[in-house]
């Protein structure tokens, strides 16, 4: 029988937050500077020959390492549904816009408040498909 786990919200939107934050500077080193997206807004998963390595100072297992968690990165983001995708990209990846949750609600036709609530779920099924949820212990 499969034990009912407890998650630890606080934990598990560090561990999230902590790997996003190491992606978007990851992806300024090899990657084009703007990201690009399909219009399901699924990230294209790269490979080393599509780089510019001109351009680019890093060793070429430095390179294969980046690309690596890029790709990890990309393909959890690829597995959650559609609305999932949107919360999470206007949220944490598209850098140039700024949007606020109120602009992500009422473009996902949400109430501000079943958007937290979305949001939430949003940010701990990103953290299970990256493999760094955190569980209680209690």
């Amino acid at each position: 029988m499969i034990k009912n786990t407890s998650i630890s919200w606080p934990s598990t939107k560090e561990n999230v937050n902590a790997i996003i934050k190491k992606y978007n500077f990851v992806v300024l080193s090899v990657s084009p500077s703007v990201e690009i997206v399909d219009e399901a807004l699924k990230f294209k998963l790269i490979q080393e020959e599509d780089l510019k390595k001109e351009y680019i100072k890093l060793t070429k297992e430095e390179i294969e390492e980046r690309i690596k968690f890029i790709n990890y990165v990309r393909f959890s983001y690829n597995k959650l549904t559609t609305d999932e995708r949107k919360i999470i990209y206007w949220t944490f990846f598209d850098k140039e816009n700024n949007y606020d949750d109120r602009f992500i609600a009422n473009n996902l036709g949400f109430s501000l408040g079943y958007y937290y609530i979305k949001k939430k779920d949003a940010i701990i099924r990103f953290a299970f498909s990256l493999g760094v949820e955190s569980i209680d212990d209690k």
